[in-house]
């Protein structure tokens, strides 16, 4: 009896400590966070405090890929280099699945915290995109609120359309459509467009001959913006024939880099095309018929 009521005040100890531990936060937030890819530059960019972010991308900066471009200019950028994460001994690595395989491997192999984003190839997975890079970076209210704001205003986009539904193309250097699947596709759909790439059965980003362009007569050609050095490429969406159509747009009708990851700067293309769809298209009874 008298060996148990010894043992009563190590057992409570064990007890109170294992309450601190269920308590205390699992980590804390990171004070220094490298980005290693376009995409996760994005998101980081939107939700981490200015002096959390210490590297984003070298492509961060770039205009025709990055709607945050200017932002970056704030920051210092790396090129996906394990070296480079080994001198700025970052407390936390964000980068892409599909990227720089053998930097992630090693950086995870020598003990730093890697965390890797698939592409959102829809706009519904970019909420929780949204969510998962706020709850790493310990920024979870300003991430809750920027997926918020970007539902509501889908859902705002989504109950002004009705049943017409323009058709339309994004036709890109050599002649390259996105199809079914694609960021490009879910935005289409999300601003009142039918793509006529998806219906015509293409999946993913593939070829998609001229010919069947002309012949299908689409209502929207969307086009990307000319680079500074163009290539022999960018020509085939431009060809005279296509631009011969008649009663076919064709232009720029997104944001430059507003299409290059899933993130919410999306919101811009879905914008920009539910604006050309009310126009060319609009709904009974709207203001804009």
């Amino acid at each position: 009896m008298l060996q148990r009521r010894k043992r009563l005040p190590r057992l409570s100890g064990l007890v109170l400590l294992a309450g601190a531990l269920l308590v205390a936060p699992v980590s804390a937030a990171p004070k220094r966070v490298m980005s290693l890819n376009l995409c996760t530059d994005q998101l980081a960019m939107t939700l981490a405090e200015p002096e959390q972010l210490v590297s984003v991308s070298f492509l961060a900066r770039e205009p025709s890929l990055s709607m945050l471009h200017e932002k970056a200019h704030s920051y210092p950028v790396n090129r996906g280099l394990a070296e480079e994460v080994f001198l700025e001994k970052p407390d936390l690595v964000v980068t892409g699945t599909y990227s720089l395989h053998n930097t992630t491997a090693l950086l995870k192999r020598l003990g730093f915290h890697v965390e890797e984003f698939s592409f959102a190839q829809t706009l519904e997975t970019i909420p929780d995109e949204i969510l998962r890079m706020g709850a790493l970076l310990g920024q979870e209210e300003r991430a809750e609120t920027v997926a918020d704001s970007f539902t509501k205003e889908l859902e705002a986009i989504a109950a002004s359309q009705c049943d017409r539904r323009p058709t339309m193309i994004a036709y890109d250097q050599n002649g390259i459509a996105s199809g079914r699947g694609t960021l490009a596709d879910s935005v289409m759909r999300a601003a009142g467009f039918a793509n006529l790439a998806a219906e015509l059965g293409i999946i993913g980003v593939a070829p998609f001959p001229l010919e069947q362009v002309i012949a299908a007569r689409p209502d929207v050609i969307s086009i990307s913006t000319p680079q500074k050095a163009p290539t022999l490429g960018e020509y085939v969406p431009r060809h005279p024939a296509i631009s011969a159509l008649p009663n076919t747009r064709i232009g720029a009708f997104v944001p430059e880099g507003s299409l290059s990851c899933g993130t919410p700067s999306v919101i811009e293309a879905v914008r920009a095309l539910a604006t050309l769809r009310a126009e060319i298209a609009p709904c009974p009874g709207s203001t804009t018929q």
